[in-house]
């Protein structure tokens, strides 16, 4: 059983924890993994963990997306991306402090073992990117030494990649 509190879900149970964090979810916290709400409601849907919440309620998924998208712009399109880059194979991270919404490892690796395979940002399919942010983009992905990607979401909820780089004469 995991804890919803505020905007983070709390892993105690030693067992859970450790297939958790061996399959690259969380970041450690003293005794507690610490899940983001993408990562919980992921896992909440592949029925991997129960959560309750402060009043020992079981929270469902709908429960928990609803309170996500109050919290983040754009949540359930961006855990669209999250949700197809893990089936894929891939683990995921948050990339904010990287100026990106994701990023993610290679195939089988996770954080610490390798370095980041691409950033992606995510965008609406009727979202216009303007050449000074998509030369941000392009510019971070360069400084991280990673490849940049753009995935776009459109109206039935199919998402394009698109790969962004620098090419130079």
């Amino acid at each position: 059983m995991a804890l919803l509190a505020a905007n983070k879900v709390l892993v105690e149970e030693k067992k859970v924890k450790d297939q958790l964090i061996q399959k690259g979810f969380g970041e450690r916290d003293n005794s507690r993994l610490v899940l983001d709400l993408r990562e919980a409601l992921f896992l909440l849907e592949k029925d991997k963990i129960e959560i309750e919440d402060s009043n020992g309620e079981k929270v469902s998924f709908e429960e928990l997306l609803k309170q996500a998208e109050k919290r983040e712009k754009n949540f359930y399109n961006k855990f669209i991306v999250f949700r197809d880059v893990r089936d894929r194979g891939y683990v995921i991270k948050t990339g904010f402090k990287f100026g990106f919404d994701f990023r993610v490892y290679p195939r089988g690796k996770k954080p610490g073992e390798e370095h980041t395979q691409w950033v992606i940002h995510v965008a609406l399919h009727d979202e216009r990117l303007s050449m000074p942010e998509l030369s941000r983009i392009v510019r971070l992905s360069g400084n991280l030494k990673t490849k940049a990607l753009i995935a776009v979401v459109d109206a039935e909820n199919d998402i394009n990649y698109y790969s962004l780089e620098r090419i130079t004469p």
